[in-house]
């Protein structure tokens, strides 16, 4: 798909068109998340070299219409995930979790960093609780001496104050996870470098109770690769995007819906294929299938790095109907431009989301809503919303979804996820 970057001629405000009022003025290096704010204003994170500065910076604040907010805090403990709780933002921070004001500034009152019988080690995921409390994914160091906590433990417990919740039992695998996702009755979906947990044989992709305990009901039937993002559904099925493959099949699987179970929802095409062509990785055909939306109940917009769907051009963002068929209604002549950077040329939208006005965010230069090409659009753009002048529901509003690489830096290979 081919950016003309080049202005359309004017015409009537569509859902998902363009808005070229807002503009990121930074060039380097990707954005991971963002948080948009009642104001209008824009959270950003990542690394963020603006023009002149001397080194990156992992956190931003973007006035209304995509300049830099120069009273947000001078240094910030950012780079990863962003969430909102309760005024304040959850921001990952390297390996660990931080807890900030609007204005960038850490809340003291919130402190993993400095927290009694924990020790960051491999960073994952998080999922903040109604109350603040926190679960933690990855792997991580625990040593409670009251108790036979010691060791390297991939879902752990703290408090809303940042401090290890000793009410609630770390659980143990054999490697990490990764991302994780809560389902409506409280269970959680996981994902990540693992073979076994608890002392019970797993796959990369398994379900755990509220409390944490490996789920043996649910059977993936993983063997290779992970999952990137999950989208789960009230009735107990799940979405899920990434790239991996099942015991006694060849076929990479990049975006399916997963039974109650783990078996595949067979009333789902379980097998498109998201691929790419030079220049964006010109050593790779397999797109990168990062995270799912839901538009309404019968529509999903998916969003990665890739450059076609089934072999229809689509450029890092399409809408797929809940049967896993294409769909023309929105996004297919819309592209993010590619960015190149460290020897590397990615073209990649990380998420979306929106109320009123719509965000896409990754690692692109230009961005083409099929008929309005600006080449000026950086990292974060804004789109007019679903309900703009069209009468219909806003859309709900999901999880912020954060984009990483790895192995950073590379030199042969690269995942986006």
């Amino acid at each position: 798909m081919v950016l003309a970057f080049a202005f359309g001629a004017a015409r009537a405000q569509q859902p998902f068109d363009l808005d070229p009022t807002f503009r990121a003025q930074f060039n380097d290096w990707y954005v991971s998340s963002i948080l948009p704010l009642p104001d209008g204003d824009v959270i950003i994170s990542g690394q963020i070299d603006f023009n002149g500065s001397l080194e990156f910076r992992s956190g931003a604040r973007l006035n209304a219409n995509g300049t830099r907010d120069l009273a947000f805090s001078d240094v910030t403990f950012m780079g990863g995930k962003l969430t909102g709780w309760n005024g304040l933002v959850y921001a990952a921070n390297g390996q660990g979790l931080r807890r900030l004001y609007f204005d960038g500034s850490l809340d003291p009152t919130f402190d993993m960093v400095n927290a009694p019988y924990f020790a960051v080690f491999q960073g994952g995921d998080y999922h903040v609780y109604p109350d603040g409390r926190i679960l933690l994914s990855g792997a991580h160091e625990v040593n409670y001496p009251d108790s036979s906590w010691v060791g390297y433990y991939n879902l752990i417990w703290f408090t809303n104050e940042g401090y290890l919740d000793t009410t609630r039992t770390p659980r143990i695998g054999d490697g990490t996870i990764d991302y994780f996702r809560e389902l409506p009755d409280g269970k959680f979906i996981c994902t990540g470098a693992m073979s076994q947990f608890e002392g019970q044989p797993t796959t990369s992709i398994f379900r755990v109770g509220a409390d944490g305990q490996l789920d043996p009901t649910f059977n993936a039937n993983v063997t290779w690769g992970q999952a990137f993002g999950f989208l789960p559904l009230a009735d107990g099925r799940c979405y899920a995007s990434g790239a991996f493959i099942q015991n006694n099949s060849t076929d990479t699987l990049q975006l399916v819906r997963f039974m109650p179970d783990g078996s595949l929802d067979p009333t789902f095409n379980n097998h498109m294929r998201f691929g790419i062509t030079a220049p964006f990785f010109n050593f790779m055909t397999l797109g990168s299938v990062d995270r799912i939306h839901a538009l309404d109940a019968g529509r999903l917009i998916v969003t990665g790095q890739f450059r076609d769907v089934d072999g229809q051009p689509r450029g890092s963002i399409c809408l797929v109907d809940t049967a896993g068929n294409l769909l023309d209604d929105y996004f297919a002549d819309a592209a993010c431009g590619p960015h190149s950077y460290m020897g590397l040329t990615l073209a990649a939208i990380a998420g979306i989301i929106g109320d009123s006005a719509s965000y896409i965010w990754g690692d692109y230069h230009g961005y083409n809503d099929g008929t309005t090409n600006d080449p000026l659009q950086r990292f974060v753009t804004r789109l007019y919303g679903p309900d703009y002048g069209m009468g219909v529901a806003t859309w709900p509003q999901v999880e912020k979804a954060s984009l990483s690489i790895a192995p950073n830096p590379a030199t042969t290979w690269i995942a986006i996820f």
